[in-house]
């Protein structure tokens, strides 16, 4: 049978202008976080030949090696992408979203940060998805890819600075609400806060892309940039390649022996599968596709982290606002950073990281990023004056949004429509995380190094949750750990258990869009996990 774009109108003429690529045992399609860990885990079998496509390009900024230099890189066109995120029901405010471009996706611009997570999230991952997706088996491939990125512990990082006035009277503060202090945050569950650990060596970000050494050493894996994935290809019932398209806008076919792995993101695989006419059909036809495979669910059930920031003024002379906040000051840091490779642009934005439980049942369900910087209205440039930060979030939001194709461009943005604690579990929880974040401030170890609270102030009188969740609702931000697009779990999921795109054969999808909920507060250690888990059991034959 000769293969055909999935979701072509029947009996169309194959574009011309589509040339014949490269074959290979598996295609991967995208090489982010979750993409380069699976096309790492297939690589590890040299009988495999393996080929990553992705639309962006090979890194070539220097910035983006310098942990601290994302709040420029973040911005730059050339490695990020926007997307603008709408509400997803009620009126609210509008939100860009950011995604990184090229070979490491968004561990390219994001802030280092590597939290495994929570058990007891995994727990309630596995109910979902089977006992292969616990959490002693994510704990395996953590152990797995922090051995090869490898992952700092910052205690015992040799360039790693010492903790400030600042942070240990954070430290003191919250252990006096409750939250003990622990080595490895990585290493512990219930209620802690520690050191962030980061995807951080010698003082240098190392993105996910490191994860594809061995294999492009071996041979027998392949890197193809500066192609965006048009659609699937399918024979009859089963995924045989991809079609790609070009900056100059020709196009290329790709084919693949065994599978099809789609690891595009919570953003964009599911656009790629409407693409592929698999998707709800009535929005297929409405985008002028012809439905392949009826999903309703595809691009439903979009779940984000919604934070707020709590800003506080400190005594002059303390935290790094003063060093970075100036010219000279910022010369004499970049200065340091390039001769030693140390000093503060050698870390990430939150030196400390804390698990908190709000509810009593000793399981945390709030994330805190605590810094002993503060920003000034832009949120980029260091404030005017000595301060901290705490940065707050419920770790399982319940309120859901979408995210659709705009059209057949593979180019143009999906419409995405963003969650905006509409479920009054997420209202409360939100109330809660800034009354946590506010009672660390209050504690009496920061008495000698708090001036006052600058956001929200008394524009969120204390007691008052429904202000605080309008507060985090409309001042507040999604943090760019988006899940859910593509959930398994079910009968109606977009994928099985084994995450394998239902009614195709030989197509997986193998990214955050999988996963029902969140079982971290941070994305980028659970993606790769995720992707190493999927990898390895395709190598295998699962």
């Amino acid at each position: 049978m000769t293969p055909r774009p999935a979701g072509s109108r029947a009996g169309s003429p194959d574009p011309p202008e589509a040339a014949r690529g490269l074959t290979a045992d598996v295609i991967v399609v995208g090489a982010g976080a979750a993409g380069c860990a699976m096309a790492a885990a297939l690589a590890e079998d040299p009988s495999l030949r393996v080929l990553v496509v992705e639309a962006g390009p090979w890194n070539r900024n220097p910035l983006v090696a310098v942990p601290k230099g994302f709040v420029r890189t973040m911005f730059d066109p050339r490695i990020s992408l926007e997307y603008p995120a709408l509400p997803a029901r009620e009126p609210g405010p509008v939100d860009v979203w950011r995604r990184g471009r090229g070979v490491g996706g968004s561990t390219l611009i994001n802030g280092t940060m590597y939290l495994r997570g929570e058990s007891h999230l995994y727990d309630g991952l596995a109910d979902h998805l089977g006992a292969d997706w616990s959490w002693p088996a994510f704990g395996r491939a953590f152990d797995h890819l922090e051995a090869v990125l490898p992952v700092s512990a910052p205690p015992s990082e040799p360039s790693s600075e010492p903790p400030s006035e600042v942070l240990r009277a954070l430290i003191a503060g919250l252990g006096e609400t409750g939250v003990p202090l622990v080595p490895d945050v990585r290493a512990a569950v219930g209620p802690r806060v520690g050191r962030t650990p980061a995807t951080i060596r010698g003082g240098m970000r190392r993105s996910a892309a490191t994860l594809l050494r061995p294999g492009l050493r071996a041979g027998n894996l392949r890197v193809l940039t500066g192609q965006t994935t048009v659609r699937v290809l399918t024979a009859g019932d089963r995924a045989v390649g991809v079609e790609t398209v070009l900056a100059d806008g020709s196009r290329i076919r790709h084919h693949a022996r065994r599978q099809v792995v789609l690891t595009a993101g919570t953003l964009e695989t599911p656009s790629l599968l409407e693409r592929s006419g698999i998707g709800d059909p009535d929005r297929l036809r409405h985008l002028g596709i012809d439905p392949v495979v009826s999903a309703p669910r595809v691009g439903e059930g979009l779940r984000e982290q919604r934070g707020a920031t709590v800003k506080a003024r400190i005594r002059f002379g303390l935290g790094l606002n003063g060093r970075l906040g100036t010219t000279r000051g910022l010369l004499g840091a970049a200065a340091q950073y390039l001769v030693t490779r140390s000093g503060p642009l050698a870390s990430g934005p939150y030196p400390l990281a804390a698990s908190v439980d709000s509810t009593g049942g000793n399981r945390p369900d709030l994330q805190l990023l605590l810094t002993d910087i503060s920003t000034d209205g832009t949120g980029l440039e260091p404030a005017d004056h000595a301060g901290l930060m705490i940065q707050a979030y419920a770790l399982s939001p319940y309120s859901t949004g979408s995210v659709h194709a705009a059209n057949t461009d593979p180019c143009r943005p999906p419409h995405v429509r963003a969650p905006l604690l509409e479920d009054p579990r997420d209202r409360d929880a939100a109330a809660r995380a800034l009354k946590t974040a506010r009672a660390a401030l209050a504690a009496p170890a920061l008495s000698g190094v708090v001036i006052d609270e600058e956001l929200p102030g008394v524009s969120v009188a204390g007691g008052d949750d429904e202000a605080a969740a309008a507060f985090v609702r409309t001042s507040g931000g999604g943090i760019y750990h988006a899940v859910g697009t593509c959930a398994a779990g079910g009968p109606d999921a977009v994928v099985d258990e084994q995450l394998r795109v239902r009614g195709i054969d030989g197509l997986h999808v193998a990214d955050l869009s999988v996963l029902p909920t969140h079982p971290s507060g941070g994305t980028a250690a659970v993606a790769m996990a995720l992707g190493h888990l999927a990898g390895s059991r395709i190598r295998e034959g699962r």
